[in-house]
């Protein structure tokens, strides 16, 4: 029997390969529109005048992506003279959920698949496209991680650069992030922030909606910053410290894997990507609680590689871990999800007295978390507790759904049910990509009973609830959608102006921000490093390629992202970056993590 490499290396293999490159090119050109055609009289002039507007022109770059695809089937193939079956399943799992979800993010349905019969084809030909390009990307990203080199640490004369590695890194991601906060100065305001100001300057009754911790870390840099200075540099001294503090956190994760026989080149272009990337920027001007959260969780999971690395838990890294693990658990309300399960599955892969040091690790966060949160804020502040509500993003909207699209389905009972709960009424306000809305028709009653109605009616149109959790997660399970969220402020609110916030340059500086802001998101190529669902799939390549050859011990510090991953899915927004920045944040350290595992000479041992 011919193998594959016979197959694409002949005359007929390079006409078989050429035929499957024209079928990518074609599918990137599809519109993933859904065309009524103009010739209800004719079937056949109707399908081809819906085929003509289901694809944009073709031009000339197009024969140079043509020609690019077609390389790529000889690079795969000359290197592997058969069809990887593994990677093949999951290159189609990836294709037919990237098409899935481009179909729900732009009609919020899966009509773009399932609409009529020449929807049905043109999307399967689109997820062979998909397919056939995920496929090679895949594989060859699969041969870079896996070539031959031996990891050895920094060793002899040394660069300064290299030497000075940390401070060069901290300057040029400071330098990258400045002119944002400099040039907006003193910083975008947004609803959660001014809340939180509000709360901590006592204008507004605290609660755990958002976390106190922050609220304090907030409020004390703007009144000290108010104190020597003005209200202007008591914002932008919060931005400015959560700008030193990611800065200084993100150039370790590098230096770790510097020290670790990384290349400097990959480490440079992980400074660059911190450094210059726009939503980077965005975030450091924002006054906001996510990017030092981010922060502190990213160095969180540095802890967690050195452990990992080491094979052991001294006695300082146990307190690292506790430390970060405490800060992580405090600076945001679900914190205390990524880091338990990392904790925990990091214990019970250690053995004997480094298990018991994480462990206490392990015993130390979730301590200072009851004594915190309820000891401190829900006993001796009062603090309002959150709703049960905040929890119940899914299925509400899942309900909300149902009685949107079958209302006339419903029984008294149903309703009723609903009722008590939520508001038949209120499930107008449903919007597939937001569960806010929804939530705040909670009316406390216990869910008892409402369960019971839930799962009634997930039996009756199971396919309801699916496109309900597809439509609300979308954005994280693949890059279809760009939504940075942390915008450029043109104006303060009125609690801000009273405070005496205001900008400084007038608005030309900040309209320009707010233009590449717009443009980061847009661009060609760059457009997708503002997709959330960009970075779920790279740690998914990977997680994968680790348990290709069976690192597992590797695979223990992929917890924190996979759990991140499963608090967006959860979260209100269905495509927020600001929700993904844990797992983004830590993408160049995984990606030096994966190679490392890979090639370091004792690799075997983890």
């Amino acid at each position: 029997m011919q193998s594959n490499k016979k197959i694409f290396s002949g005359r007929y293999g390079r006409a078989v390969s050429f035929l499957l490159s024209c079928i990518v090119v074609f599918t990137l050109h599809c519109k993933f529109e859904i065309s009524g055609g103009g010739f209800p009289e004719s079937t056949l002039l109707n399908t081809l005048n819906k085929l003509y507007n289901s694809f944009t022109p073709v031009y000339y770059a197009d024969l140079v992506v043509l020609f690019a695809i077609w390389k790529l089937f000889d690079h795969v193939f000359k290197k592997e003279d058969r069809i990887d079956i593994k990677t093949a399943v999951l290159s189609l799992l990836m294709s037919v959920l990237l098409v899935t979800c481009i179909s729900f993010h732009k009609f919020n349905s899966s009509v773009f698949i399932l609409g009529s019969g020449f929807q049905f084809i043109l999307s399967v030909f689109c997820m062979a496209g998909f397919w056939i390009l995920i496929y090679l990307t895949l594989k060859s990203l699969f041969f870079l991680l896996e070539k031959e080199r031996v990891i050895k640490k920094p060793e002899g004369k040394q660069s300064v650069y290299v030497k000075h590695f940390q401070l060069f890194g901290f300057l040029i991601i400071l330098a990258g992030w400045l002119p944002w906060i400099l040039m907006n100065y003193p910083g975008t305001s947004c609803p959660d922030g001014n809340l939180q100001l509000r709360q901590f300057l006592g204008d507004a009754e605290w609660a755990a909606g958002h976390p106190p911790l922050s609220s304090v870390i907030m409020g004390a840099l703007f009144t000290f910053g108010r104190w020597i200075g003005d209200a202007n540099f008591g914002f932008f001294l919060y931005c400015f410290f959560q700008t030193c503090v990611g800065a200084w956190i993100f150039t370790y994760s590098l230096k770790k894997l510097l020290d670790m026989g990384i290349p400097s080149g990959w480490c440079t272009v992980g400074i660059l990507f911190f450094a210059f990337t726009p939503f980077w920027g965005t975030y450091a001007q924002w006054f906001e609680k996510d990017l030092l959260y981010a922060e502190i969780a990213a160095l969180q999971v540095v802890f967690l590689m050195e452990v990992i690395r080491k094979k052991s838990c001294s006695i300082k890294d146990g307190m690292l871990l506790a430390v970060s693990g405490i800060l992580a658990s405090l600076l945001r309300n679900n914190g205390i999800y990524a880091v338990v399960p990392s904790l925990a599955v990091l214990a019970v892969w250690l053995k004997k007295k480094d298990r018991k040091r994480v462990l206490l690790a392990l015993l130390s966060t979730l301590a200072a978390y009851t004594l915190v949160v309820h000891g401190l804020y829900y006993g001796i502040v009062d603090m309002a507790r959150p709703s049960v509500g905040e929890a119940m993003g899914i299925p509400f909207l899942q309900t909300a759904r149902y009685v949107v699209y079958y209302e006339d389905e419903l029984t008294e009972y149903e309703r009723e049910v609903i009722d008590r709960v939520l508001s038949v009424d209120g499930m107008n306000s449903y919007n597939p990509v937001d569960s806010n809305p929804i939530k705040g028709w909670y009316r406390g009653a216990e869910l008892g009973e409402y369960f019971k109605v839930w799962f009634q009616m997930l039996w009756k149109h199971p396919g309801c609830y699916v496109s309900a959790f597809i439509n609300k997660g979308f954005g994280y399970l693949a890059p279809v959608s760009q939504n940075i969220e942390a915008w450029i402020g043109l104006d303060y609110y009125e609690y801000d102006k009273e405070l005496g916030i205001h900008h400084v340059f007038g608005s030309e500086p900040s309209e320009a921000l707010a233009q590449i802001w717009h443009l980061s998101m847009t661009l060609p190529l760059v457009k997708y490093l503002c997709s959330p669902g960009l970075y779920t799939w790279i740690m998914l390549v990977l997680a994968l390629a680790l348990r290709k050859h069976r690192k597992f011990g590797g695979l223990v510090l992929f917890v924190p992202s996979f759990m991140n991953f499963l608090v967006c899915l959860a979260s209100p927004l269905a495509d927020a970056m600001r929700f993904a920045m844990p797992m983004v944040a830590t993408v160049p350290m995984m990606i030096g993590w994966t190679f490392y595992c890979l090639h370091r000479e004792e690799a075997d041992k983890v």
